[in-house]
């Protein structure tokens, strides 16, 4: 068994969601214990199963008894993706919190991008498919991109301002941003990216927009209509819910 570095207090913690991902997620977990063995920070990873009907447990079960920085945590039905994201980041102890799709679309080594902005100041470093430059490559279908341009629009105009790029699933949180916004968290679909990032620039936390490599990974679950509307839904209920008051900062001894 691969013994993880835990010299001292843990420093990054990776949380992947995954629903029935028992096909693709071995590839992409393969990748990402290689590479953070590879580093000299101490870190975790974490595959929250969101209430698989596969073998996606048992798969990750595997790959934890033979690395011991891997750990599972499983939720006893489908939830949702936010509601995964959310636990997994409730239940990190890393300084450094990531979360990252399982169809492993983002590579883990664009992680390192992200803690370059962490380290130059910035509270949440998310990755961007919007922004380009001639050392990065996003390869996606036309549909998911005139989705993704659509949506981003009516976010930028009704609530995350100066965010290109809201829903790529790699985003990287420092432990007390993620411990100060995911408990005000609400929304379990697709469109949590977004009330995260809104609670984010509530809370006066500055996010920074990184460009990464970007490949679509046959097998998304995410439907061209119905999740279009769901996530303009979402980001309507955000609207609700800051004007009723839900996100208000929670004192410190109840965060989590």
């Amino acid at each position: 068994m691969k013994e993880s570095k835990m010299t001292g207090p843990l420093e990054l913690s990776v949380i992947i969601p995954a629903y029935n991902e028992e096909l693709r997620l071995p590839a992409y977990l393969t990748e990402v214990l290689a590479y953070l063995d590879a580093q000299p920070f101490s870190s975790e990873v974490i595959v929250v199963d969101d209430g698989s009907e596969d073998g996606t447990a048992a798969m990750v079960e595997r790959f934890a008894a033979e690395n011991s920085r891997l750990r599972l945590v499983r939720l006893p039905r489908n939830q949702g993706k936010g509601f995964a994201v959310k636990t997994g980041m409730l239940k990190a102890c890393g300084g450094l919190r990531l979360f990252a799709d399982a169809d492993g679309a983002t590579p883990i080594a664009e992680l390192a991008g992200l803690i370059k902005e962490i380290e130059a100041g910035a509270d949440a470093a998310v990755a961007s498919r919007a922004l380009r430059d001639d050392a990065h490559t996003v390869k996606t279908k036309i549909h998911r991109k005139l989705m993704g341009t659509a949506f981003n629009f009516i976010v930028r105009t009704l609530t995350v301002k100066g965010i290109h790029d809201t829903q790529c699933g790699f985003k990287l949180f420092t432990a007390e941003t993620a411990t100060t916004v995911f408990p005000l968290q609400s929304i379990n679909d697709f469109g949590f990216d977004v009330e995260v990032l809104y609670i984010c620039h509530k809370m006066g936390y500055r996010i920074v927009e990184a460009p990464v490599n970007w490949t679509d990974v046959p097998g998304t679950k995410v439907k061209l209509i119905r999740d279009s509307l769901r996530m303009f839904r979402d980001v309507v209920k955000i609207k609700l819910n800051d004007w009723r008051g839900v996100y208000q900062e929670q004192p410190k001894e109840l965060r989590s």
